[in-house]
């Protein structure tokens, strides 16, 4: 999942129960996790809920993934597009790192889940995707429960296929080259993917 650095970020227990919320527990590896959220920065992690020392004897929960996002504000030139899905909690993803030991536990999508699902965010892609990120995009548009994937055109301000429509990103139903440019070529560069919790997508649908 994205890139897979090694983490120096841990917290102590004090830092994590003052900054973060924790919107949930999970368990791999053998190890329970908790998936704490600050919303004023906004950001996401992974820490695992038991504390190790440090080498100075303080307990601190050591992080194991992370997600960073940038909130997209209408005086954004480039991406001046909440008009297009009416929803006022949309962020751009700046930045993904997982812990190169957990890169088996699909960490960043589980990341992506929680932000779209539980927290009701309409995320959106960052211009330039690599092969980690397109990998990781194209598995939330055909595998996440919970969450729809479109492909949206920043310089047109519409969504693929750019008729008025909105169609969904299966991972297989819009063409790769509708969506990808490869460097040096930026001639998709506009396009960005949009991320949406289908029940809230429903329910502004219906107003």
């Amino acid at each position: 999942d994205s890139q897979m650095i090694v983490l120096e970020r841990s917290y102590s227990p004090a830092t994590l129960a003052r900054r973060f919320e924790v919107i949930d527990e999970i368990r791999f590896n053998n190890m329970d996790m908790l998936v704490i959220y600050d919303e004023k920065i906004p950001f996401i992690a992974i820490a695992e809920a038991q504390t190790r020392t440090d080498n100075r004897g303080e307990n601190r929960h050591h992080v194991v993934a992370t997600l960073e996002l940038a909130r997209r504000e209408n005086s954004d030139e480039l991406l001046e597009v909440r008009q297009f899905w009416e929803d006022d909690k949309a962020f751009q993803v700046e930045g993904v790192v997982v812990n190169a030991g957990m890169r088996d536990y699909r960490l960043a999508t589980l990341l992506y889940e929680t932000l779209v699902v539980k927290k009701h965010l309409t995320l959106m892609s960052d211009n330039d995707q690599y092969t980690g990120g397109r990998a990781l995009w194209k598995r939330l548009a055909q595998d996440s429960a919970g969450l729809l994937v479109f492909i949206l055109d920043t310089e047109k301000g519409q969504f693929y296929p750019y008729d008025g429509t909105k169609m969904r990103y299966d991972g297989v139903s819009i063409p790769e080259s509708a969506i990808w440019s490869h460097h040096p070529d930026q001639t998709h560069w506009p396009v960005v993917l949009i991320a949406q919790n289908s029940e809230r997508l429903s329910a502004l649908s219906a107003r």
